[in-house]
């Protein structure tokens, strides 16, 4: 009999722990999911279609990830929160005062403009890397778009934001 309970008893846990594991990777697997879909629908926003495998993130100016919009243009991607690895290889092609500029611009533009709930931003640049577009979506589902360029004089700059009213 206590054989019997104690072989009941571990399959119990057993499936408990399964069931417990399996819920905490779900749950990890579903934010990365929501962040990759919050992601296309803020590039589908801007006139590029992309399935999700595609979102990959660029990581070096030599090695970089191009979108192409609507219009046939060809845009450098590069995620927000995985931006610093592609910062640091510009170090090797721009001088600080340009990749200050550009960190700068980002920080500027979340400090004044972002909100709780707004979605990861995204960074499109031209291939020149020279102009381009921070953008993110807010929860409410409009998208914020800044357009930003770099100036000689004055470094990396953005303009008021393009606003895309939710779908």
């Amino acid at each position: 009999m206590k054989k019997k309970w104690f072989v009941s008893s571990s399959l119990a846990l057993l499936v408990a722990c399964a069931s417990f594991f399996i819920t905490i990777q779900l749950r990890e697997n579903d934010s990365d999911m929501i962040a990759e879909l919050n992601i296309q629908k803020t590039l589908q926003v801007l006139g590029i279609e992309t399935d999700i495998e595609s979102i990959k993130s660029s990581q070096s100016v030599k090695d970089r990830t191009y979108f192409t919009d609507g219009d046939g243009k060809k845009w450098v991607y590069i995620e927000y929160t995985d931006r610093t690895a592609f910062i640091e290889d510009m170090e090797n092609y721009y001088d600080g005062g340009f990749i200050e500029s550009f960190i700068g611009v980002q920080a500027s533009i979340m400090r004044k403009h972002s909100q709780v709930g707004d979605y990861i931003p995204i960074i499109l640049l031209e291939e020149d890397l020279q102009r381009g577009s921070f953008s993110f979506t807010r929860d409410n589902g409009e998208t914020l778009s800044f357009p930003i360029h770099c100036e000689y004089i004055k470094g990396w700059i953005y303009d008021e934001p393009i606003l895309f009213e939710s779908a």
